[in-house]
């Protein structure tokens, strides 16, 4: 018995160790953006819209890009004629566009396939920001839930400790009610921080790509570096993706300006017809022998050349388009420069605010495991007073609070500046 019992608790041992072995480690914040960015649907939505980008420059510079048209004629031959006397002809005729406009068309498709690169880093970059703000969010619900949970048990306590101290004649039914009403909130905020942080693991999980988030657990270590000194405002606006996406959706515009006017031209069609053709001298051609007649057939060649006259059309309604695409761009590129600017001196001015209010605070944590500690130990050997504990045990909560506060506000400002401060 005593073998098998020792059998069991070394299989006990063994188990509960393979389980605690198992355990995933909590999510960093690096893992979690790499993750995204490899199975998040956002990442597959960028690569589709560059790759459209690259498949229609492909063909934008194209020099000949209109079909060219065959062209027959069949005439049959009159009554009383030899079988060989009939009419036709085949023939090619081809459109070509002599005005260049394919050149600034080429370089058009190039600067929107450098805008949809831009549009692409700047989607991941939106991606690294959800997810830095999703991951914020959970190692939030994580540190409120384990708070709450920790005042639970010790209001429990308290509870026990009135129940107990009334039952002995001292004390008072409102303390025991008091304590009764401090333990139900603390219950609250348990079933509110619980369904706060699992709502956030769904938000965490659909961004990393994953079917199930359940469990999932981030690490909570924060980045107290000192906010970075932006030495121009103006460098990091030129180099938000962004800007940097709009004024290559600018370049391409000018081009396909260019385009537009040199289309003005207009094309020259060229064409090409041989065929056999029935000739004859009708009677009376003649004049020294009117009865005289003649009649043959005969190979033929005739070339054509038509050229519209650029009066009316002159491709006006698509150069008056572009012109308005290029002013419409330039105008979003101003209002787009403008958010950028003011964004980054505003991200920057939250940043250094957040890392001074969590670097006062860095020793709450501290302060309040040791006060809950305190207040256990007091409440466990009677010797604290129940006019005492109810106050500490709330500017435990309160304090608390401001200190999740402040640590979200950190890693809020964090995210976004890494949305900005691009390198």
């Amino acid at each position: 018995m005593k073998l098998l019992g020792c059998m069991l608790i070394a299989m006990s041992v063994s188990s509960s160790s393979v389980l605690a072995f198992a355990q995933p480690a909590p999510l960093t914040l690096p893992q979690a953006q790499a993750e995204a960015r490899e199975h998040a649907p956002e990442r597959a939505t960028a690569d589709a819209g560059l790759a459209a980008a690259r498949e229609r420059a492909a063909v934008a510079g194209r020099r000949f890009t209109r079909d060219p048209i065959a062209i027959g004629r069949y005439q049959q031959q009159p009554p009383g004629a030899d079988a060989d006397d009939r009419t036709w002809s085949v023939g090619l005729e081809w459109t070509l566009d002599l005005s260049g406009s394919w050149r600034p068309r080429r370089e058009s498709a190039r600067a929107i396939v450098g805008a949809a690169d831009f549009v692409r880093a700047s989607t991941l970059l939106d991606l690294d920001s959800e997810v830095a703000l999703a991951l914020a969010d959970v190692a939030d619900g994580q540190r409120r839930a384990a708070r709450a949970a920790q005042m639970v048990a010790l209001r429990e306590l308290a509870s026990r400790a009135a129940d107990r101290i009334r039952a002995t004649g001292g004390g008072t039914q409102l303390e025991v009610d008091a304590a009764k009403l401090d333990l139900r909130s603390a219950q609250i905020d348990v079933a509110t921080a619980r369904g706060d942080l699992e709502a956030s693991r769904v938000r965490l999980g659909r961004l990393l790509g994953r079917r199930d988030a359940a469990g999932l657990s981030v690490s909570d270590e924060l980045d107290r570096t000192p906010a970075p000194a932006v030495l121009s405002v103006e460098s990091l606006v030129e180099r938000d993706t962004r800007v940097r996406a709009l004024v290559a959706e600018l370049d391409a515009a000018r081009h396909a300006v260019t385009a537009e006017r040199k289309a003005a031209r207009p094309d020259v069609t060229i064409g090409l017809e041989v065929g056999r053709a029935r000739q004859d001298i009708p009677a009376g051609a003649f004049a020294t022998d009117p009865t005289l007649t003649g009649t043959w057939n005969e190979w033929e060649l005739a070339i054509q050349l038509s050229v519209p006259l650029p009066l009316v059309d002159r491709n006006r309604i698509a150069r008056a388009n572009a012109s308005a695409d290029v002013l419409g761009i330039e105008a979003r590129l101003a209002r787009v420069r403008a958010d950028v600017r003011a964004s980054i001196v505003a991200v920057h001015v939250r940043l250094a605010a957040a890392i001074d209010g969590i670097t006062v605070a860095a020793d709450i944590p501290e302060i309040i495991d040791r006060e809950v500690q305190l207040l256990d130990k007091g409440l466990r050997a009677g010797g604290i007073e129940f006019s005492a504990w109810a106050p500490q045990a709330h500017r435990l909560v309160e304090v608390g609070r401001s200190y999740d506060e402040a640590a979200l506000a950190l890693r809020r400002a964090r995210a976004a500046w890494a949305r900005l401060a691009i390198r």
